[in-house]
């Protein structure tokens, strides 16, 4: 079964880049996608009556997040006091990226098993991971982020969340993540958690937690819908159906969306 980023690819120029803008992760990045490759082709065995067979040979994984974590430090892509859940954000970003350059979909899945829908665990085990850093780690007020080296591993265009009845969706893209896989979260920051524990297909598109206040709800009146354009931001209108697609007057930026 493909996964929704599986044809995803960056062109030569763009490996170029990494390796000059970002060595030091060019560096640690092999080791990392190669221990959890082992680690997803253990947890996938099955037995003949379909359970889970033998133990999860992921050893060397920590070792090599340890590693990734001191060389992202390194390269300035985040400081030592960064919030955990932006942290593993950046991570996710990072081996998305790394995979668009031609390397194995099977460590992809391994890094959604374990940061998707594990959260609690694997974001403690990165916060520890860092702590354990802190004496060699530089002094966070005193470095200078890499604006070049994020502008690479990072999405474009950013996501613009939408509300449908049946789960969240981006209007620029076609990601969309089931209700099924989605937690609500009522807290101090109110939101969806992304787990992807209904479908397993875990889509490294897609943020571990996503804002209320970044998800457009649509308008509905009578059978028109209103809503926002991803493009400009113009109110738009459109008929009410199970799948709309609308044309903004004011930018002429086209995009759909489920209802």
């Amino acid at each position: 079964m493909p996964y929704p980023f599986e044809h995803l690819r960056s062109d030569a120029q763009q490996a170029k880049l990494f390796r000059e803008k970002l060595p030091q992760l060019n560096a640690a990045m092999p080791e990392f996608f190669r221990t959890m490759a082992i680690a997803q082709h253990s947890i996938a065995q099955k037995n003949m009556f379909g359970n889970p067979q033998g133990i999860r040979q992921d050893l060397g994984f920590e070792t090599a997040l340890r590693l990734v974590l001191m060389a992202g430090l390194n390269e300035r892509l985040f400081t030592i006091n960064e919030d955990t859940k932006s942290l593993v954000n950046l991570l996710r970003l990072l081996v998305l990226k790394w995979y668009s350059f031609g390397n194995q979909v099977d460590a992809c899945l391994y890094f959604g098993h374990y940061f998707y829908a594990f959260q609690s665990h694997s974001q403690y085990a990165v916060k520890l991971l860092m702590e354990q850093s802190r004496l060699v780690a530089p002094e966070a007020d005193k470095v200078v982020p890499n604006k070049e080296g994020l502008a690479l591993i990072g999405m474009s265009p950013e996501p613009r969340w939408y509300k449908s009845v049946d789960g969240v969706g981006d209007k620029l893209s076609t990601i969309f993540l089931e209700i099924a896989d989605l937690a609500t979260v009522d807290a101090q920051v109110s939101g969806f958690q992304v787990h992807f524990k209904k479908s397993n297909q875990y889509d490294l598109r897609a943020p571990l937690f996503i804002r209320a206040d970044a998800i457009e709800v649509p308008e509905v009146l009578n059978d028109k819908v209103i809503v926002r354009c991803p493009h400009c931001g113009q109110k738009c209108r459109g008929h009410y159906f199970r799948h709309i697609e609308i044309t903004c007057p004011k930018c002429q930026g086209h995009w759909s969306q489920r209802m």
